[in-house]
């Protein structure tokens, strides 16, 4: 074998050699690139997914916020309206309780007496009968009566009312604890998904660069792969006729 003969053997297997072996280098990277550009878009999407389900999670919590503090404005409304009739109310009923001892006091005042006033029988020289002053006090008596049957009307009706209010007020306070207890429990998960939400943001942005970094350099190196694989006219001829007689030989 002459020495040309050997010299272009030894360079056609080496070429060969380093053109599979840049293939498999290019082909391995490209591969990388395709994997970790294909796992980002993954990452971004599922942040971005969740980010969105995260604000409307926020968004919610807001409203039902807004909704207890509601609430709560009108327990606290509610709470003094009730302190404010349950003050009346006393009020009423130590005048009634006033009325009442005044009455077992001997008092007449707001009873209706119905009898014969007994200066004007003594001016007109007429003793009163005994049948006189004894319908006298039945008068007496039935006013006396009915004046205290009004008055434990009264005191009875005050007290279903303070009874009534009173048990409102117990029910109002138990709502009130109770929408204080959501609205802590609510505080905590928005404040638990405003945390995750920001970490989410900010682990998208790293991502999100570092994918603008990579998109950037796998654009670059497959436009200096592109740019060097011109062949010019004459070696693409040879290559074409080479083809041509190597296809031939394999199908004879």
């Amino acid at each position: 074998m002459s020495e040309l003969s050997n010299n272009i053997a030894n360079e056609n297997s080496a070429v060969r050699e380093r053109g599979s072996s840049a293939a498999r280098e290019y082909e391995r990277v490209i591969n990388t690139f395709n994997k970790v550009l294909s796992f980002k878009e993954k990452v971004r999407l599922a942040s971005e997914l969740r980010i969105s389900e995260l604000d409307g999670h926020l968004k919610l919590n807001l409203d039902k916020l807004i909704t207890l503090d509601r609430n709560i404005e009108i327990y606290d409304s509610n709470i003094l309206k009730i302190k404010k009739n349950l003050e009346d109310l006393l009020a009423e009923e130590v005048s009634v309780k006033e009325k009442y001892s005044r009455l077992l006091q001997g008092e007449q005042s707001g009873v209706a007496i119905d009898s014969v006033d007994v200066s004007d029988v003594k001016l007109s020289g007429i003793e009163p009968s005994i049948e006189n002053l004894i319908q006298q006090r039945h008068h007496y008596l039935d006013n006396l009566s009915s004046s205290f049957q009004i008055l434990d009307n009264d005191l009875k009706i005050l007290n279903s009312l303070q009874s009534e209010m009173i048990t409102s007020k117990s029910e109002i306070f138990e709502k009130k604890e109770i929408a204080l207890e959501q609205k802590a429990g609510l505080m905590k998960n928005g404040s638990s998904l405003r945390e995750e939400m920001e970490s989410l943001e900010s682990h998208l942005e790293i991502s999100v660069k570092e994918e603008e970094v990579l998109t950037l350099e796998y654009a670059q190196l497959i436009n200096k792969v592109e740019s060097c694989i011109v062949i010019g006219e004459d070696i693409d001829r040879v290559l074409f006729a080479s083809l041509t007689v190597f296809d031939e030989k394999v199908d004879l």
